[in-house]
């Protein structure tokens, strides 16, 4: 069995408003063993709102010391006041060997209406006992619909020209940056979606049925007749005014559905309004 959690844990930030990487740790911990935790909303020098700026990254490795780290920043810049170096995006930690690791830029679609930051795709290809399997997270823009809908565009592109690339390989040369690159057709893509169920961004990540390039909704897939588990507005009544419902996803390639075995939402864990997400695949 292979257990993925994925969690948007907002640089570590509880309902208290306290920040704290040991409490995420001890909650992943306490509901779950996972192999491969994805985490969105992990920063580098940011300025949080206690005024510290952390490197998350090496706490978060020094947490999960037996843990391959892999970090996609979604921005990389130099800090205003020091020659340091500001990044913000995902972190995926990997208990499973990892074979390789690839960071990917999200369209950031003009739309002045609405304030915005650049948006990244993380992807690391695991080997599990059984077969190759690629995990790839994301945090996808919050203030606009175009841009979301933009973004899973991407993303449903990088996941065929992935495919494609394994189905038609290029010529290649070995030992140099024309070698083959193991990633798997074998797909599981999660994290904090921005997007409801049934929305026009939902639509467009699961495509059409049957279709090369549908995707499945795994709590769907596990849950057909029930409506998804909240995964964010727990807690923050002033922040999500529609109450409880779900942002976080993982969604699957088709032929990796019938590996599902479960999925669980955690609905009462105070480390962060956003809830943790665990998948467990045979």
């Amino acid at each position: 069995m292979i257990t993925i959690l994925t969690w948007n844990i907002q640089n570590g930030k509880g309902i208290d408003e306290k920040i704290s990487l040991n409490r995420i740790a001890e909650s992943i911990l306490n509901i779950c063993d996972p192999d491969i935790i994805c985490l969105q909303e992990v920063s580098i020098n940011c300025q949080l709102v206690d005024g510290s700026r952390p490197d998350q990254v090496k706490e978060l490795s020094n947490i999960f010391s037996d843990y391959l780290p892999s970090y996609g920043p979604a921005y990389n810049i130099k800090c205003k006041d020091s020659n340091d170096r500001e990044q913000y995006g995902n972190l995926i930690l990997s208990r499973l060997p990892v074979l390789s690791s690839f960071n990917h830029m999200l369209p950031q679609t003009v739309d002045s209406s609405f304030r915005q930051m650049p948006r990244q795709l993380s992807e690391i290809t695991v080997q599990t006992a059984l077969y190759p399997l690629r995990v790839m997270t994301t945090h996808l823009e919050f203030h606009s619909e175009l841009q979301r809908c933009e973004q899973v565009k991407r993303i449903k592109s990088i996941d065929k020209e992935i495919n494609d690339l394994i189905l038609m390989p290029p010529e290649q040369i070995i030992n140099s940056p024309y070698r083959e690159f193991a990633r798997a057709s074998r797909a599981l893509i999660c994290g904090d979606f921005n997007f409801v169920p049934n929305s026009i961004e939902y639509d467009l990540m699961i495509g059409e049925e049957d279709s090369a390039e549908s995707m499945v909704d795994a709590w769907s897939y596990l849950n057909p007749n029930s409506i998804h588990g909240p995964t964010c507005g727990i807690f923050d009544a002033d922040q999500w005014p529609q109450g409880p419902h779900c942002r976080d996803y993982g969604f699957v390639s088709s032929n990796i559905a019938e590996n599902l075995q479960n999925i669980v939402v955690n609905e009462k864990i105070d480390a962060s309004d956003h809830q943790p997400v665990i998948f467990t695949l045979s």
